[in-house]
């Protein structure tokens, strides 16, 4: 079972009777301590005063508080230059909040005033909580590599919050470890979380916003507090310790099953947004220590994630999360923020980044970057992480649809992209499970919207649809929205077979979106980051209206899984990697030769060796042939010899054919014994070589 996790370096610490409590501040002069009775009391039973020249040491403000235990409630105020006294403040440092146990559920009081942004006090709705650590708990983590793994990112109040998902507890952790079977199903091994930290989902309304809408923050990358569970993500909302032990149980239901969690984390900036946002926390206590002096995240501040004190309190929160939460890893966000000094610049040896890597509590956790902020850090060509980080590339999501929506000029761009970016990656020698390859996330169209939209559709966002990314590359086929031509219903099922089989087949780690294997559609917003209702949630009558969609993912998902080719560990580099005079891949012209590379030529092969020397793969695992014409016109393929010399190869995918012809088990599927195969217009097909083949349907996850 291990030793409870240890309380994080400045959290409340219960001792004997008391708790005591801590508070870093360089600025103060005094600290006030409030201590509440209870969640919703207006004003403080006691008020404890730290005066700086005799309870503070290091910047660090301390003191023990006999009779308040777990379960207490209480914030700081802080007194100095520039900090309000008045003001009462979150613990950065606090492990729960209490405050609303419904998801969306303002304030009445605060509502009835319509007060500013700037001036919600946090007394009438958040307050620090002091817990104890958990008990020690075996995590019994599932054993996968990294290159092994299918990640599906999803809400975690969306997945479940229609009525259509038919659980008990919709929107909630609970809710979601009641979809585990489907998830486990659908073939993925691991989910990444959007944020689950505690944040204020009523804190930005629209010019215009009337009470009763559903415009809230649904998304959640504004955090109040690092280290707290969200609790109106929680079922068992009540009390202390109900949200954590409600998402531990969940995490420990994925590891049962199989799959790991990954969180994402916002450690780039606050919900303190901009100097005329509120004063919650890090603005009240050092504003100096907590934030660069210029904002580079585009949401109002940017957190000084090099400081010392700041990058103490980031390893705390990692660490919390990794052993008392027990998730496997994190997907940082804007990422390029936490690589920047205190002048803002992009430093070469970030020591934050660093100390992630060596810290010990970490060891053995999953590293994602999200390697980009909003001032042109883009890092994920240098990034200055070592080799643990996994990084988003952007660049695969845009160059594969690009090319599959109309240019085949990028036919040399989409090879690379396949055989795992290198050009991105090689540098680190690292291989390509470092790319996180995706085509949809979060943050821009579904799957589904991206073949049937010329361009965003966000007026319902309430920024006059401005806001979202104008020049995300998509492609309707048609007129824009819903069609009952069947020649575009034809095209569109054509590309986004095109887009998850180019996902799926590919080399690195893929990542899907939350209903995008059910045709989840958003009307073609493509930034519903603020609407909690129908168009965020996942409507799983999909499993049934989009069941010949649902079957190809998922037989495209165990397709990869059985077959260690196609999750290598090392680049392609057409060389012989296995002693046996074959190289791991060829590039191969639509005559059977060499490929040209032309540029105005879309079609090319690939000859895949079957990976003998990678962990997993079987013991003589056949070759793999993929065709790919990005072009305008049918193209014929003369079929090369597998390294038996055999011609004969079996049909598993064909994104060009219809239901159920797009997919077949590698043991089944049509022989191809012909000299050539004809590759349609826009479209893709895979082989694998029949002289022995895997006999049966794909093997289970």
């Amino acid at each position: 079972m291990g030793v409870p996790p240890a309380l994080p370096t400045l959290s409340p610490r219960p001792e004997g009777n008391g708790t005591r409590f801590r508070a870093f501040s360089r600025r103060a002069e005094r600290m006030r301590l409030l201590l509440y009775d209870g969640p919703r009391d207006p004003v403080p039973s006691r008020t404890v005063v730290l005066d700086a020249s005799t309870h503070r040491r290091d910047g660090v403000f301390e003191t023990l508080v006999p009779g308040a235990g777990e379960g207490q409630h209480y914030l700081w105020a802080a007194e100095g230059p520039g900090l309000d006294p008045l003001r009462p403040l979150l613990d950065p440092y606090a492990l729960a909040l209490s405050g609303p146990e419904r998801f969306g559920v303002d304030d009445p009081a605060r509502l009835a005033a319509r007060l500013p942004h700037a001036e919600r006090n946090l007394d009438a709705r958040f307050k620090c909580v002091v817990v104890a650590p958990p008990p020690a708990t075996d995590w019994r983590r599932p054993a996968r590599a990294w290159r092994d793994q299918v990640v599906y990112e999803l809400h975690v109040r969306g997945f479940t919050r229609d009525p259509s998902s038919g659980v008990r507890h919709p929107g909630t952790f609970a809710g979601l470890a009641e979809k585990i079977p489907y998830l486990v199903d659908l073939g993925v091994t691991a989910v990444e979380l959007l944020p689950a930290h505690e944040f204020d989902e009523t804190e930005t309304r629209p010019p215009g916003w009337e009470r009763g809408t559903a415009h809230l923050n649904f998304w959640g990358y504004s955090p109040l507090q690092w280290f707290a569970v969200n609790r109106r993500y929680a079922a068992d909302s009540g009390g202390a310790r109900g949200p954590m032990d409600e998402f531990r149980r969940m995490v420990l239901a994925f590891h049962d099953a199989g799959i790991e969690v990954i969180a994402d984390m916002v450690l780039n900036h606050t919900a303190e947004l901009d100097a005329k946002g509120p004063v919650l926390s890090f603005r009240g206590l050092d504003p100096e220590t907590y934030y660069l002096a210029t904002d580079v995240t585009g949401c109002g501040n940017s957190v000084s994630a090099n400081a010392p004190p700041v990058r103490r309190l980031i390893l705390d929160v990692l660490a919390w999360w990794r052993h008392a939460l027990g998730v496997d890893g994190f997907r940082l966000d804007l990422a390029a923020v936490l690589a920047r000094g205190d002048d803002g610049r992009i430093l070469d040896d970030p020591p934050l980044l660093r100390e992630i890597e060596e810290d010990p509590a970490l060891e053995g956790a999953r590293l994602v970057a999200e390697p980009w902020d909003a001032a042109g850090g883009y890092l994920l060509d240098r990034w200055p992480g070592g080799e643990r980080w996994a990084l988003w590339n952007d660049r695969f999501r845009d160059d594969l649809r690009r090319a599959w929506f109309g240019d085949p000029r990028l036919l040399g761009t989409v090879a690379t992209r396949l055989c795992g970016s290198s050009d991105l990656f090689v540098a680190g020698g690292s291989g390509p499970p470092r790319s996180l390859n995706f085509v949809t996330a979060h943050d821009g169209f579904t799957l589904r919207d991206v073949v049937s939209h010329a361009r965003r559709h966000n007026d319902a966002n309430g920024e006059e649809g401005r806001d979202g990314n104008p020049h995300e590359p998509s492609e309707p086929h048609g007129p824009e929205g819903p069609s009952d031509d069947p020649a575009v219903a034809a095209a569109r099922e054509r590309a986004r077979r095109n887009l998850v089989a180019s996902l799926l087949l590919a080399q690195g780690v893929p990542m899907l979106l939350q209903g995008d294997e059910l045709g989840r559609t958003q009307d073609g917003n493509n930034n519903a980051y603020c609407l909690d209702g129908p168009l965020a949630w996942l409507d799983w009558r999909g499993v049934e209206a989009d069941a010949a969609f649902h079957r190809f993912v998922r037989g495209l998902v165990r397709l990869r899984r059985s077959r260690a080719a196609l999750r290598r560990g090392r680049w392609l580099a057409g060389r012989d990697h296995d002693g046996d005079g074959r190289p791991d891949a060829l590039w191969l012209g639509d005559a059977g030769g060499p490929a040209a590379w032309r540029e105005d030529d879309g079609a090319v092969g690939l000859l895949l060796s079957g990976a003998r020397g990678e962990t997993g793969a079987a013991a003589d695992e056949e070759d793999l042939l993929l065709l790919l014409n990005l072009g305008d016109a049918a193209r014929d393929f003369a079929l090369p010899a597998d390294r038996r010399g055999g011609r004969a190869w079996r049909l598993v995918v064909d994104t060009a054919a219809a239901p159920p012809a797009d997919l077949h088990d590698p043991g089944r599927g049509p022989v191809v014994g012909g000299a050539t195969f004809p590759v349609r217009s826009r479209s893709m097909a895979l082989f694998v070589a029949a002289a022995t083949v895997l006999e049966g349907p794909l093997p289970p996850s």
